[in-house]
Order: structure tokens, then C-alpha cells, then sequence
């Protein structure tokens, strides 16, 4: 069995609350929900965090390729390679 520390934390009346009835949803003791969901969030810092991330990040691609038809369309092929420079310069690549 691992070893554990006991550590307190202190909860408002309604948070602690909230907590004791989400682990009963979830069968579970409120301790034990506490410790899981702060792993799960410690684990997932990475970004990005939220649906709504996810939505602007899905929202500017669609964006920026349309932009890079239209400037193909208009020949405008070494303003998007530089543009590409740039941002790479700028922003690191995503994780897979």
C-alpha cells in the first residue's frame, strides 16, 4: 500500500457541501473525490485547458486557412511562407 501524508485543508460550509454530494454521485469518499480531482487537473495544465480553447483554437484555424486560399488565390505565396516564419519564431509548435 502507498504511503500517504495527512494534510488539512480548509473548506467553506457549502463547498464542503458540494463536495460530499458529488461523491456520493460518484460512490466515493469526498476525501478521496478531492485528491482525484486535483490529480486530474494537475494533469491536464497542458493547454489547452477548456472546451472554449479548444473552440478558439479550432475557430482561428479554420480562419487562417481561409486567408491562405484567398492569398494563393491572389499569388501572394511568399507573404505566407513569411507569415508561417514568423509565427514560428513566435509561438512554439503544438503538442501531438
Amino acid at each position: 500500500m502507498a504511503q500517504t501524508a495527512q494534510k488539512n485543508i480548509r473548506f467553506t460550509f457549502e463547498q464542503w457541501k458540494r463536495v460530499e454530494k458529488e461523491a456520493e454521485k460518484r460512490e466515493m469518499s469526498p476525501n478521496q473525490l478531492v485528491v482525484e480531482l486535483v490529480m486530474e487537473a494537475l494533469a491536464r495544465r497542458e493547454w489547452p485547458r477548456t472546451e472554449a480553447e479548444i473552440h478558439l483554437l479550432r475557430s482561428a484555424m479554420f480562419t487562417a486557412q481561409a486567408i491562405i486560399r484567398d492569398m494563393e488565390k491572389a499569388g501572394r505565396e511568399e507573404e505566407i511562407e513569411q507569415i508561417s516564419r514568423n509565427i514560428s519564431e513566435v509561438a512554439p509548435e503544438l503538442p501531438d
